[in-house]
């Protein structure tokens, strides 16, 4: 499944943009790209609502798109800055049932493909309580700049991501991923079916990677 490079490096085609005014309304690629009708969804135990940075909306590399389609329990909002958590995932919704997903830069690895780590920051075995899981899409900086501009992400269980194998497409940091593949690794690691982030990981490749 892998064919780009294993050594750390950002994909030269990172910042190639879709025109805004040649681009589908919904899923954001240009005509000739588009994917809408072109997957099948599946149904999901844990919802998963993917922050989009603004400035991600357009570029043929991203995945976010094409994991909404996917995932019939998901939803994409594009921002900076949400007022609080409830106005993201439904007045009924308790931070303490969700999750953020955090790609760890840097410093030890842990051996599982990810941890949950409750609010006091310890780890969490059992994870049968999460009802959904918050998902960053951007750069590492527009990742950056989402959490500072949104405290309430700390009310959040974390889930940590710790990738076995490296991302379909150049990083710039090798424990790096594309949305899609967070998401995709997360929802088999709480205990999603196989199926679903196997299909988003051949979708992945051959509606984003191979056609740009």
């Amino acid at each position: 499944m892998q064919h780009h490079s294993n050594k750390p490096g950002s994909d030269p085609r990172v910042h190639l943009k879709t025109s805004k005014h040649q681009a589908c309304p919904e899923c954001f690629r240009s005509k000739e790209t588009c994917i809408c009708g072109k997957v099948k969804s599946f149904a999901t135990h844990l919802r998963v609502i993917i922050l989009q940075h603004p400035q991600e909306q357009y570029k043929l590399l991203n995945s976010a798109r094409l994991a909404n389609q996917i995932l019939e329990n998901s939803k994409v909002l594009v921002g900076l800055s949400w007022p609080n958590f409830k106005g993201v995932a439904g007045e009924n919704e308790q931070p303490s049932n969700w999750g953020i997903l955090y790609l760890k830069s840097g410093g030890p690895q842990s051996s599982k493909p990810c941890r949950v780590f409750g609010r006091n920051k310890k780890p969490l075995d059992d994870t049968s309580f999460l009802r959904g899981i918050v998902a960053l899409d951007g750069s590492w900086k527009q990742a950056k700049t989402l959490w500072w501009r949104n405290p309430w992400f700390l009310k959040l269980n974390r889930i940590t991501l710790n990738p076995a194998h490296p991302s379909l497409r150049g990083q710039t940091k090798q424990e790096g991923l594309s949305t899609i593949e967070a998401i995709a690794l997360a929802l088999n690691c709480l205990g999603e079916q196989k199926a679903v982030s196997s299909y988003m990981f051949e979708q992945y490749e051959q509606l984003i990677i191979r056609s740009v």
